[in-house]
């Protein structure tokens, strides 16, 4: 236990010391800074130190005895390490959510300028997922695509890819995808299904466009996954510049087609 709560004191921000005399002080019950001092192994001006910042910080208390000089230091209730733990708790959820506001805004001013392209390579039909699975982490307001329904279930088994469009559905991304036109992907990718799933597809005429990759892009990232049985390998790009070029070439063919 007193490992334990020697971890919890270190959480709200006590050095070694105050830990120390604070531990003390709860095995005293209630002492002078000598007798404190003892009990934690301290001289007793580094300890009457750690006593007066603890009280500053409201984790301590000073009595005095009618007719007696001496302080006596007794440590408050663990229910107000508990409290003071809370408000901290309260705290980091106000900076989570100032950070999160001013997330977009900072990566608008500072990004372009310092930001510089990041390439990550996945290989395995384990890890390719994480390279689909990007595109949902990234939270965009949309998912384009280059790609084709029998590649991709050459490398994720339906349950995945089923899971995968239930999720984005569930965060709001919908998706463009240009596709191309055979008869199992026209009956798969309905217009039901499409509304459903908040997707909307463009047929391509498969003998010229053979798409053996799948490529996504998202936000400022690029995915993109061989799904070559075998050899299956994925790379994320984080690259806004890259990102708006490829979403470009998608743009002008989706407009022709």
């Amino acid at each position: 236990m007193r490992a334990e709560l020697k971890d919890i004191l270190k959480e709200l921000g006590l050095n070694e010391t105050d830990t120390t005399v604070y531990l003390a002080s709860l095995e005293a019950g209630s002492g002078a800074a000598s007798a404190i001092a003892k009990i934690a192994g301290l001289n007793r001006v580094t300890t009457y130190e750690a006593l007066k910042r603890l009280s500053k910080d409201g984790l301590m208390k000073i009595r005095a005895k009618k007719n007696d000089s001496t302080k006596y230091f007794v440590a408050e209730d663990i229910s107000t390490v508990e409290e003071k733990l809370r408000n901290k708790v309260k705290t980091l959820e106000i900076s989570l959510r100032q950070v999160e506001t001013l997330k977009k805004e900072f990566r608008a001013q500072f990004s372009a300028n310092t930001q510089k392209p990041e390439v990550l390579y996945y290989e395995g039909l384990d890890e390719i997922k994480t390279v689909l699975l990007d595109t949902l982490k990234q939270k965009p307001d949309e998912i384009i695509s280059f790609a084709s329904l029998e590649s991709l279930e050459s490398g994720f088994d339906k349950d995945f890819l089923q899971q995968y469009w239930n999720k984005r559905v569930t965060f709001g991304i919908s998706s463009r995808g240009i596709i191309p036109k055979t008869e199992k992907a026209m009956s798969f990718f309905n217009a039901e299904k499409n509304r459903t799933e908040l997707r909307r597809v463009k047929f391509v005429n498969p003998d010229i466009y053979q798409y053996k990759n799948e490529i996504d892009v998202y936000g400022d990232s690029i995915g993109i996954t061989s799904l070559a049985k075998g050899n299956e390998h994925g790379i994320i790009i984080r690259s806004k510049n890259l990102a708006d070029s490829m979403r470009a070439i998608f743009e002008t063919l989706w407009h022709i087609i």
